[in-house]
C-alpha cells in the first residue's frame, strides 16, 4: 500500500463557505447625485433583503453574502467566540451555525488516529484508508521506525507495520499453530538517523540534555522521527555523557602523579614483588 505526503486543505470541506462583500445598487448611482437620491434609491432597492442574524431589513450600502443569505457586516459572527467575520475572507458553515476557521478546527477538526489530538490546518499528515495521522506519529508500532513516502506498510488490528513486521507478524502465527514453543523472540530493530536528523538531535542535546514532554514533542517534529524514538536518543546520549565523565575521573584517580598507566602500573608491581621477597 502506498502513501503519499500531503497538506490538509480545509477549502475543501463542504462546510467552507467564502464570504462576499456584497453592495447595495446605490453604491453603482453616479457620483453627481444628491445624497438623499442615493439614501432614498439604497432603502428601495434594498427592500426584501433581511439579516440572517437580526432578522432586520439590510438598508446599509454593504452587507455580507453567506451561503445564500445576506447580513449586515456587524452582525455576520462566529457562534462560539463571537468575533466579527467582517473582514475575514471566508467562514464555515455547519448546521446553519457560523464558524471562523480556528473554532471551526476546534470542534469539528479531524484527530490524529495515533495520539488522538487535533490536526491543525499547517499540519503536514499521512492517510491510511480512513485514518490520519500526523508525520511524525505515522511509524510502525513494532519498531518505531517512522515510514517514509512510498514505503509499504499494513494496517492490522488498529496498528500500523512496516513490510517487515508484518510479515513476521505472518509467519509467527503460522509458526505458533505447527510450533508454539521453537519460534525465537523477534529481534528489536535499531533506528537509523540521516545526517540531518543527528544534527537536530545533538544541538537540541547540547542545549538541554533532559528535555520535558513538551520539548521532546517539539524535537520529534523537527527532527521527523517519533516521540517515542526522540526519547530513547535522549536517553543513550544521556548515557554516553555519563560513562564518558566516569571514565575521565576514574582515570584522574589512578594516576594522580602525571606518569601514564603503563609506567605507574609497573613500578608499583615491582615494589609488591620486592616486600614479599623479603
Amino acid at each position: 500500500m502506498l502513501t503519499e505526503l500531503t497538506r490538509m486543505d480545509l477549502s475543501s470541506d463542504p462546510d467552507y463557505c467564502y464570504v462576499e462583500t456584497g453592495s447595495s445598487a446605490s453604491s453603482s448611482l453616479s457620483s453627481d447625485s444628491a445624497f438623499g437620491e442615493q439614501l432614498g434609491c439604497s432603502i428601495e432597492l434594498c427592500e426584501g433583503k433581511i439579516c440572517e442574524s437580526c432578522q432586520e431589513v439590510i438598508a446599509d450600502r454593504y452587507f455580507l453574502h453567506v451561503n445564500g443569505g445576506c447580513w449586515h457586516a456587524d452582525c455576520l459572527r462566529c457562534c462560539v467566540c463571537y468575533s466579527s467575520l467582517e473582514q475575514e475572507d471566508s467562514c464555515f458553515v455547519k448546521e446553519d451555525n457560523i464558524y471562523c476557521k480556528q473554532d471551526y478546527i476546534s470542534e469539528f477538526g479531524s484527530k490524529c488516529s495515533k495520539c488522538c489530538r487535533r490536526i491543525q490546518a499547517t499540519d503536514w499528515v499521512r492517510r491510511a484508508r480512513d485514518h490520519v495521522y500526523h508525520l511524525a506519529c505515522f511509524a510502525c508500532d513494532a519498531c518505531q521506525r517512522q515510514l517514509s513516502t512510498g514505503e509499504e506498510f499494513a494496517l492490522s488490528g488498529g496498528q500500523v507495520l512496516c513490510l517487515r513486521h508484518y510479515k513476521a507478524l505472518v509467519e509467527g502465527d503460522t509458526d505458533k499453530n505447527s510450533e508454539p514453543s521453537s519460534k525465537p523472540k523477534a529481534k528489536r530493530v535499531r533506528s537509523s538517523f540521516t545526517e540531518e536528523q543527528l544534527q537536530i538531535l545533538q544541538a537540541n542535546f547540547r542545549i538541554e540534555s533532559n528535555p520535558d514532554s513538551q520539548e521532546l514533542n517539539r524535537i520529534s517534529l523537527t527532527a521527523g522521527v517519533s516521540r517515542r524514538v526522540a526519547q530513547v536518543w535522549f536517553q543513550n546520549a544521556r548515557a554516553r555523557q555519563k560513562k564518558q565523565q566516569l571514565f575521565g575521573n576514574q582515570a584522574i584517580r589512578s594516576n594522580p602523579s602525571g606518569y601514564s598507566h603503563s609506567q605507574w602500573s609497573s613500578g608499583s608491581e615491582g615494589q609488591l614483588s620486592d616486600s614479599t621477597s623479603e
